[in-house]
């Protein structure tokens, strides 16, 4: 590959190809048309039906990974059908940002249809299409459409704002070819790296049940069993947590998300969300554990994280903070990811008691929750062995940071 520095010619590039690439605009490449309005009645069987998740997705679209369905006639279907080749666009978004993206239907064999809040774009003139698919997510691009989108509490893109859209675009399909083949490799790597560590996730999720339902049990230093597991109340083994900042100093103010975590406010929403208002957060120490009340998907009644990122932190009153007075942090750690206190949580919490998505739980109450108790030697040995796994997680999570920031890297280069 050579590197140029002329304007209309990328940074990074095959050395074969040196033709300056063509501006060209997108109502010049596509044809554009709006997708079915249909009654509500009509959704969820019929015809494969192409909507905005398919197009935020990575992948590109084929017909089998197409969830949505619609129940129209075959000549609306024929009048609004996608196929190979075919340029989805998302119309609308409360975010700018996220106005205009766009994705590639790759299928040969079997044809789609698609909806209002997309956009279809037909070609026009022959391309590559995955090459095109990459030439259309390139900051460069994005921000074209970007700027062009409309609206205030919705950012709208339409036909005419996406013809007006400048590309910079190679003459040659051979060019094309390469690019699409080269960065298509890079994708197919970043894929096995995201399967790999969907399987060693699934694997933990698996091994964590077996440990904690204690079907698999660990073995002392000289193979004899440990005791059998107690039952404790969280009252019994730990302690509430009230200290709030005395004196004033610099602290990361965090807040809880489930599934990911302890996450700093102001790198989530730049900005805490408080305000000035800290007295009002509670100072979390290093392993110490904070309870999320907020209802999930991922947990329906709330979530419990150990805090080991930072020294000192602030977070919310409305969380409950806690601290161990015996047992193995770690081991609980692992153990509330399990969600099998939801059982108990769902005993205790009524329908009135929800306020505000919020799942009201009385202080007194939260501490009567059981929690199993294993001799300490056994709670250092599971959380070992599942500490061990989440290393080999997060080792392949760095490596599929890197392989994109690798692949963003060329998208900014290959292209202008």
């Amino acid at each position: 590959m050579s590197r140029k520095t002329n304007k209309n010619i990328p940074e990074l590039r095959f050395l074969e190809f040196i033709e300056d690439l063509k501006l060209m605009y997108l109502g010049e490449i596509l044809d554009f048309k709006n997708g079915i309005n249909a009654d509500k009645t009509k959704y969820g069987r019929g015809y494969k039906f192409i909507n905005v998740l398919d197009i935020i997705n990575e992948a590109p679209i084929y017909y089998k990974t197409i969830i949505g369905s619609v129940n129209v006639t075959e000549q609306e279907f024929l009048k609004n059908d996608v196929h190979y080749g075919d340029v989805l666009f998302q119309r609308s978004s409360e975010i700018r940002e996220e106005a205009g993206q766009s994705n590639i239907y790759l299928d040969k064999d079997e044809n789609a249809t698609f909806g209002g809040f997309v956009i279809r774009g037909r070609p026009k003139v022959k391309f590559n299409p995955i090459y095109f698919n990459y030439l259309l997510k390139t900051k460069s691009v994005r921000k074209e459409i970007t700027d062009r989108s409309g609206g205030s509490t919705r950012f709208n893109v339409g036909q005419n704002s996406l013809s007006e859209v400048p590309i910079f675009i190679s003459n040659s399909s051979a060019e094309q070819e390469k690019i699409a083949s080269f960065l298509g490799a890079v994708d197919m790597r970043l894929n096995q790296l995201r399967r790999k560590r969907e399987l060693l996730q699934t694997y933990k999720r698996g091994v964590m049940q077996k440990l904690f339902s204690q079907e698999i049990r660990f073995k002392g230093a000289i193979g004899s069993s440990f005791p059998e597991w107690e039952e404790r109340k969280l009252s019994e083994i730990s302690e509430p947590i009230k200290r709030t900042l005395e004196i004033e100093k610099e602290l990361p103010v965090l807040s809880i998300s489930s599934g990911a975590g302890f996450l700093n406010q102001k790198e989530r929403f730049n900005q805490v969300i408080a305000g000035s208002s800290l007295d009002k957060y509670t100072l979390i120490r290093k392993n110490e554990f904070s309870y999320n009340r907020g209802a999930s998907k991922a947990f329906p009644y709330g979530c419990i994280y150990l805090m080991k990122e930072h020294e000192e932190a602030l977070i919310p009153f409305v969380y409950r903070t806690f601290r161990l007075t015996c047992g193995v942090n770690s081991f609980f750690a692992q153990y509330f990811l399990t969600g099998l206190l939801d059982r108990q949580l769902r005993q205790v919490i009524s329908s009135s008691a929800r306020m505000d998505g919020l799942l009201n739980i009385g202080e007194k109450v939260f501490y009567t929750l059981s929690v199993p108790f294993p001799h300490e030697k056994e709670q250092e040995k599971i959380s070992d062995f599942l500490t061990t796994i989440d290393r080999k997680i997060e080792a392949i999570s760095r490596q599929i940071d890197r392989c994109y920031r690798f692949k963003q890297g060329l998208l900014q280069k290959m292209f202008v």
